[in-house]
């Protein structure tokens, strides 16, 4: 099947096949600007372990202190776009998932947006919840199809980003309140960790970007 844009579905289909687009061009995109992002978020690791040493109070921070600064610019800077995108294509992704499979969703496309707006519970729980059905909606239908394509990259890509998004809550609210230099470099080893947890959980979506749009580019 081909993706319509806005030209009338051909006669006799169903018109909801009208609203669908390919979701290739942005699975492109994202896959470069995830791979940016875990490029970025390794070298925050890089430079919170640079840093570590120098959190007891006792030797000179300047140095690493710049390299993090430098670190934490680049991951934000590579964030901002990869969010918008992502976002963008989870929506088109939905609202193609929508077509295939209607049944699998209670709630509008909308929502797909909607959801990266409330505060940790969207962007773990309700948006495993919407990729879990765009993934049925979207693996293949045809009885000689083969087994069942696994889930498992939407559970590894939510998982991995969920651990990571609380890595990082509980590292701020440890760096905030710590008052001696040993909460602090509890704090560091927290925030070292969510550096890798976000690495890894991009290279999770990539995967499940990249299969997504597959199985959708083929139903």
């Amino acid at each position: 099947m081909s993706f319509g844009t806005r030209s009338l579905p051909p006669l006799g289909a169903p018109p909801a096949r009208s609203l669908l687009r390919s979701p290739r061009a942005l699975a492109s995109a994202l896959t470069v600007l995830l791979g940016v992002c875990a490029a970025t978020r390794l070298l925050l690791f890089a430079a919170d372990a640079a840093r570590y040493p120098a959190l007891d109070g006792a030797r000179d921070a300047d140095p690493s202190g710049r390299l993090f600064a430098v670190a934490t610019s680049l991951s934000l800077l590579a964030m901002l776009p990869t969010a918008v995108v992502f976002v963008v294509w989870f929506h088109r992704v939905r609202v193609n998932a929508g077509v295939f499979a209607p049944e699998l969703f209670r709630r509008g496309p909308g929502w797909a947006i909607g959801i990266w707006f409330i505060p940790f519970v969207g962007c773990t729980f309700l948006a495993y919840g919407i990729a879990t059905g765009v993934w049925a909606a979207s693996a293949p239908k045809s009885p000689r199809a083969a087994a069942p394509v696994s889930t498992a990259p939407v559970a590894a890509w939510s998982v991995s980003f969920g651990a990571a998004m609380l890595a990082s809550l509980v590292s701020s609210r440890m760096g905030a309140a710590a008052e001696a230099p040993a909460g602090l470099r509890a704090a560091a080893l927290v925030a070292m960790a969510s550096d890798l947890l976000f690495a890894v959980a991009a290279g999770f979506a990539v995967v499940f970007v990249r299969k997504v749009s597959a199985m959708q580019a083929r139903a």
